[in-house]
């Protein structure tokens, strides 16, 4: 029996479902903290600013994350917006975690993705407590056969809640 608590609401999505449009870099978002581009982001920013923890887990391509997924996060230029040029950073402080699988085994290779990750939750107000690089996963279901990622991904979701618990004490 899981010592965790079940009640937890949980909702995911795969950014390259969802038909969002690049950043125009139109400074449309300068004024109002707001992306001016009506798309399924508009949807998508209150859900990103209302969850407790944010947990992205992406594969490593070409020292970065996957085309759809840097689409959505270039979006968050409002954000930096907000931030930045408003005084209005997104509220409470928040935690996320990265998980990031790549074939090969080059740490340099995803330092560069965990900066642009980092950068990214900054922007939502979240600290990216936990991060996890898995090498040598060439294909997306050869996690399922490896026991020790699998365990150590649920040991860093553990760390997470962990995390969080911390900053609200």
């Amino acid at each position: 029996m899981s010592k965790h608590p079940t009640s937890q609401r949980l909702a995911d999505f795969l950014p390259y479902q969802l038909s969002i449009a690049p950043c125009r870099a139109c400074d449309g978002c300068f004024k109002t903290g707001r992306c001016v581009v009506k798309d399924p982001m508009q949807e998508l920013y209150p859900r990103l600013e209302a969850c407790d923890h944010l947990v992205v887990a992406s594969p490593l391509y070409f020292t970065s994350v996957p085309g759809h997924l840097k689409v959505l996060i270039d979006r968050f230029q409002c954000y930096w917006a907000r931030r930045t040029l408003l005084d209005d950073p997104p509220q409470p402080r928040r935690s996320g975690m990265f998980l990031c699988i790549g074939a090969m085994d080059r740490r340099r290779y995803y330092e560069s993705t965990l900066t642009l990750v980092k950068t990214w939750m900054m922007e939502l107000n979240m600290a990216c407590a936990v991060t996890r690089f898995y090498p040598g996963l060439d294909d997306r279901q050869d996690v399922q056969t490896r026991a020790d990622y699998l365990q150590d991904a649920r040991q860093a979701g553990i760390e997470l809640i962990r995390s969080a618990r911390q900053e609200k004490a």
